[in-house]
């Protein structure tokens, strides 16, 4: 197997990039209040401290956020490092990073609507310029040439961080409307592609396993929007199915928002340049 047999799998099901922006505009209030929680900011404090440790970063350091939302990664490296740029392509995403990083009192944190698809590092002058660049769970990094732009970036290391499990217990019960492909699904996860290049790129990725668990909290219309996002990006789904999960959400809710338990394995993948 080589290089072009992995590319082939991680395949951008998203060819229409305004989908998503508007998708993200639309999760951002909701997703920075899961990510505000003290719970979520314990756990990130941890693995971003182990992160700093591991790639020797200390305050003459700079860090690079791929895909950084409302900034929740950034804003708990900021103290270990002298600067951290983040960036993201939905405009709502970044207000919300800019508004947390005043009241973190975070001001070596910095954000901008950048689309990593279309960057040019060159011109951003971006060039070996960041000790860690670091992709969690963003879809930014989704091909051979934006995995190759974000070691690009990086004078000693890189790291990517997704979940490689997940047990949703609203989505899974969506599942049986569909005819869904688990295979299919695990191979096109990022961190299967990813690794299996980057050890062909002659790197050695070094990866850690967490288990997390949270219960989370949707209006009908915000977990339709949610998993309709999730399912459409692996197929094509017709009228009558979006009709029936729309069915089948509505009878899960009580009063009007659904409750939601995730268990996830999350891999962190870590390798030097």
């Amino acid at each position: 197997m080589n290089i072009d047999t992995f590319e082939q799998l991680w395949v951008d099901y998203q060819p229409d990039r305004r989908d998503s922006v508007d998708f993200w505009n639309k999760r951002a209030p909701s997703f920075n209040r899961r990510t505000r929680r003290k719970s979520a900011d314990e756990q990130r404090q941890r693995l971003m401290e182990h992160l700093a440790h591991k790639a020797g970063l200390d305050h003459t350091s700079a860090v690079l956020d791929i895909g950084c939302g409302p900034g929740a990664q950034s804003l708990e490296m900021a103290p270990f490092v002298n600067r951290v740029e983040g960036f993201d392509l939905a405009p709502n995403m970044i207000e919300l990073a800019k508004t947390n990083a005043v009241e973190d009192n975070c001001p070596n944190a910095s954000f901008r609507v950048l689309d990593w698809q279309a960057a040019d590092i060159e011109s951003l002058g971006w060039r070996g310029q960041f000790e860690l660049v670091l992709a969690s769970r963003t879809p930014a990094v989704n091909n051979l040439a934006t995995l190759q732009k974000m070691i690009a970036a990086s004078s000693r290391a890189c790291c990517m961080i997704t979940h490689v499990q997940m047990r949703h217990s609203v989505r899974d019960q969506l599942k049986d409307l569909l005819q869904w492909n688990e295979q299919k699904e695990r191979m096109a996860r990022s961190f299967f592609c990813a690794f299996n290049m980057l050890f062909l790129m002659g790197y050695y990725p070094e990866v850690e396993y967490f288990d997390r668990a949270w219960e989370s909290e949707a209006t009908v219309e915000d977990a339709e929007l949610m998993h309709l996002n999730y399912f459409s990006s692996m197929m094509t789904i017709s009228e009558d199915v979006i009709a029936q999960m729309r069915k089948k959400l509505e009878s899960m809710s009580r009063n009007g928002l659904i409750q939601e338990k995730v268990e996830s394995k999350l891999a962190v993948m870590f390798w030097k340049i």
